[in-house]
């Protein structure tokens, strides 16, 4: 494992995301500090499919965490050299033959082993697995009584890499062209027989090539298991059905579910080979549907001893594949979450006398109504309920609190621009007495100059007991008699002396956006404003101890290797406890490649390189052309992982200065 350049895509993401630059990529965290195992918050084009029914999913479970779809990224032992495993953790999809497996390992090309690229950013991969997503149509499933998660994978990492099932036989083609039965029918005749098992079809000219090997002395694995791993790196077991004469070489018939959970298209290139199982000791499923349970119960059978006898008719079990248990005259599909010993079993055996039983877990279906989550979903509505009650209160509260101070700072705005207008005429002196008659029929009485303006009569009237309770929006003046309406323009004569002056409320706007426009109106420019908005600043990365990252992924570097050793879950954290550590095996990592000749012979080392001054060239001229070999491979090395020169330089004379093994 390169924890370097585990560290290097790790902060490469946090970076990205505390940026902005990867809108869509909300959150990536390790978990519990583990490089090793990565949880991601994707969202997806607001116009997109999926993310409509995460949006719908939210509001309907009232849950606004469910607008996002969580993964889990997990990596083995052997990255970047092999590619990591993505597994959806929630929200629950709905099912559908695509990308993403009912169990929720997601499944691209990018990901399986033959189209993955030791170079290639995590930051690539979860595009891609984005984009994958919004093609294939995927949309969260919103029924409210369905489970929101997914079943977390097994502990241990890629429990079906081929080097844990070597190859059997000598058997394995690459590129064979896969048939359903029903599309073989046409050249084969009716092969109907081979959709109620889980077996397999290949030409009787490889049954002799098998049984000639054994002939010849090598050993023949019996009973024959055939792996089938498709191109986006999903794989199934299976036995052999039989050896059909006539079937074209590099064919095999395969029954049609079984094409149809691993998305097999119809003369689609697959690979078959070989391997030897063990027999099975356990196996966890999941229905896919509560419809299982209304059949079960109709059968009036008991639901563990069902799936045991259904379970024995098929030849192995594969975790993550989906397998049909006949019920009546029904099907149903059960998943296979987990089987043990390994990730792949075999149920057939060659001593047809030989009796075994296997333990059945169970795993509730999906859409299982699950009394707890619904109490809880019952709770979760109920609290929300009364949160928006008591949100409506204070919205309304804080409502009335806006209107009333828009109708304060307009009715102050205008008694100021009436007592300046009125140049110090408060209505105390004078030799022109009139009486101001308010809305609600008191009166005030004022004295003022002649040729003072009617502003200084609007004054009194905003200063009054009345005005002040009412915060009107303005005041209109009209004089009695002779009835006239009087403007800020005009002045007070000797006409108005001992007059009485209808003092009238202009009302305030209907709509709160016009009368909020005082508030935002009242907010005058800052300099600050006036000048360029400051750059938004990226939100700094969380601080991390490197030691304490390093120190988590190395445990759960050797919890995996023990574990693919064959140790338990509790014997590997023992062992690693106790400071047991695996030596390198063949097992733990992947044999490193052998360069071409022509382009990749082994560099001499200097002491090798004064042997060969004497065979042909000018010394010097040669031994400049080994260093600036030696020099170019120490930089491919060190682009590659990541690591400082000294290290990369020891890392090559370890590998005999062979820059794909170092």
């Amino acid at each position: 494992l390169n924890f370097k350049r585990l560290m290097a895509e790790f902060r490469q993401m946090e970076a990205a995301i505390a940026a902005g630059s990867e809108p869509h990529i909300l959150r990536c965290e390790p978990v519990e500090d583990n490089l090793m195992e990565w949880e991601v918050d994707l969202s997806f084009a607001a116009e997109s499919a999926l993310q409509r029914s995460l949006e719908s999913l939210a509001a309907t479970m009232i849950d606004p965490k469910l607008n996002r779809v969580v993964l889990c990224v997990r990596f083995p032992v052997e990255y970047p050299m092999t590619p990591p495993e993505v597994w959806l953790r929630r929200p629950r999809m709905k099912h559908q033959s695509g990308p993403v497996s009912f169990g929720g390992r997601i499944c691209s090309m990018l990901l399986a082993s033959a189209g993955w690229l030791p170079g290639t950013s995590m930051l690539t991969v979860l595009k891609e697995v984005q984009q994958s997503l919004v093609d294939a149509g995927m949309e969260a499933n919103s029924t409210v009584t369905v489970k929101r998660e997914y079943p977390r994978a097994s502990v241990q990492l890629n429990r079906l890499q081929t080097e844990l099932f070597p190859t059997a036989n000598g058997f394995c083609k690459d590129g064979m062209t896969a048939l359903s039965p029903a599309e073989a029918g046409e050249f084969l005749g009716d092969l109907s027989r081979l959709e109620a098992t889980d077996k397999i079809c290949l030409p009787f000219a490889y049954a002799n090539e098998i049984y000639q090997r054994a002939e010849k002395g090598a050993e023949l694995e019996l009973p024959m298991v055939f792996e089938i791993k498709t191109l986006l790196g999903r794989k199934t077991h299976c036995a052999i059905f039989e050896f059909v004469d006539g079937l074209p070489d590099m064919h095999v018939l395969i029954p049609k579910w079984v094409m149809e959970d691993l998305d097999i298209q119809e003369r689609e290139p697959i690979r078959v080979r070989g391997v030897g199982l063990d027999l099975i000791h356990s196996v966890m499923v999941q229905p896919h549907s509560v419809e299982f349970y209304h059949a079960v119960r109709e059968s009036q059978r008991e639901v563990h001893e069902l799936l045991t006898e259904s379970l024995s008719r098929f030849s192995a079990l594969t975790e993550d594949t989906a397998v049909p248990i006949e019920i009546g005259s029904q099907s149903f599909d059960v998943q296979i979450v987990k089987v043990e010993p390994r990730g792949a079993v075999r149920i057939i055996d060659m001593d047809v006398q030989h009796h075994f039983e296997f333990k059945v877990e169970f795993e509730p279906a999906p859409d299982l109504e699950d009394e707890a989550a619904t109490k809880e979903y019952q709770d979760r509505v109920l609290k929300n309920l009364k949160l928006r009650r008591e949100l409506s209160e204070a919205g309304r509260e804080e409502l009335a609190e806006k209107r009333n101070a828009a109708r304060t700072e307009r009715f102050l705005e205008v008694r100021d621009r009436a007592r300046a207008a009125a140049a110090g005429e408060e209505g105390a002196e004078g030799t022109v007495e009139l009486v101001l008659r308010m809305p609600d029929g008191s009166q005030v009485k004022g004295k003022f100059s002649e040729g003072a303006s009617v502003s200084a009569l609007a004054a009194l009237a905003l200063n009054s007991k009345w005005a002040e309770s009412c915060l009107p929006w303005g005041v209109h003046l009209c004089m009695t008699f002779p009835k006239k309406a009087l403007a800020e323009t005009d002045q007070v004569t000797k006409e108005f002396h001992r007059a009485a002056v209808n003092v009238q409320e202009e009302q305030a706007p209907q709509t709160d956006e016009e009368l909020f426009r005082v508030l935002r109106d009242k907010r005058t420019p800052t300099a600050c404003s006036q000048s360029e908005p400051a750059a938004v600043e990226a939100p700094p990365l969380p601080a991390r101890s490197e030691d304490q990252l390093l120190a988590k992924t190395q445990r759960a570097f050797e919890m995996q290797r023990y574990l693919r050793a064959g140790y338990s879950v509790e014997e590997a954290s023992a062992k690693y406890d106790a400071g047991e550590i695996l030596p390198p095996t063949a097992a733990s990592r992947l044999a490193a490649p052998r360069p071409p000749v022509a382009q990749r012979q082994a560099v001499p080392a200097p002491s090798e390189s004064a042997e060969l001054q004497n065979e042909t060239g000018d010394p010097a001229e040669k031994e400049a052309r080994e260093k600036e070999e030696q020099e170019s491979r120490i930089q491919e090395v060190i682009n590659f992982t990541g690591v400082d020169r000294d290290m990369a330089e020891q890392a090559l004379k370890d590998n005999h200065w062979i820059s794909e093994m170092a």
